[in-house]
């Protein structure tokens, strides 16, 4: 019975890696569509199949983090709990982290809708993979990230945006050394989110953006 409910699974992981090729394969493409064209509002059917690309890409992360999550919980459990399928899950969908540039670069879009859905993509993403991409805070992601920050007025947003330059910076020392040597746009919108305190919403962007210029520095 064991042996055979360990065969199903890895059956599924074979399919899942199937499915990781072909979404990060068709999201390379699509956005490099939409990228190039100047006038957005003329593409509604690549818009429409960004949206439902991006939307697909948040299904699979929340799967991927509730699967890792109820592993870690069965671990900590008297009950105990196997983490390898989880393992095997993240290791399988890893390649999607290839997509992180273009995620980030997608916070700029003027379709709300589609900066709205990478960003919650975004921070699905570096919670499970940290900064393991190593083109995470390149500089024009950095400048991407600076022009999102100065742009989206919600505090939500900005405190999401905010919560994945963090994690960011301080799961890879080399991300927060490239923000050092080579972020100044970005230091320097983080330095004035710090320095508003006009009311308590602002004292909890300013105290996330002073936490994360503090890793920085170090």
């Amino acid at each position: 019975m064991q042996s055979g409910y360990y065969d199903s699974c890895w059956k599924a992981l074979a399919r899942c890696q199937g499915l990781v090729d072909s979404v990060r394969n068709l999201f390379i493409e699509t956005t490099a569509i939409y990228f190039e064209m100047d006038d957005k509002s003329g593409l509604k059917t690549t818009n429409n199949l960004l949206l439902y690309l991006i939307d697909t890409l948040h299904n699979m992360l929340t799967h991927i983090s509730s699967v890792v999550r109820s592993a870690l919980q069965a671990q900590k459990s008297d009950a105990g709990g196997d983490t390898q399928a989880a393992e095997e899950l993240l290791l399988i969908n890893k390649p999607l982290t290839d997509l992180i540039s273009l995620l980030i670069q997608l916070l700029s879009s003027d379709d709300p809708d589609v900066h709205e859905s990478s960003l919650l993509s975004l921070s699905l993403m570096v919670q499970l993979y940290g900064g393991e991409n190593q083109d995470s805070l390149s500089p024009e992601n950095m400048d991407s990230f600076a022009e999102a920050l100065k742009h989206r007025k919600e505090l939500k947003q900005q405190k999401l945006l905010l919560r994945v330059i963090k994690r960011l910076v301080s799961s890879n020392e080399k991300h927060a050394e490239s923000v050092k040597s080579k972020g100044h746009i970005l230091i320097e919108t983080l330095q004035k989110l710090s320095q508003a305190a006009r009311s308590h919403a602002d004292i909890a962007i300013g105290s996330l953006a002073s936490e994360i210029l503090k890793i920085i520095e170090q």
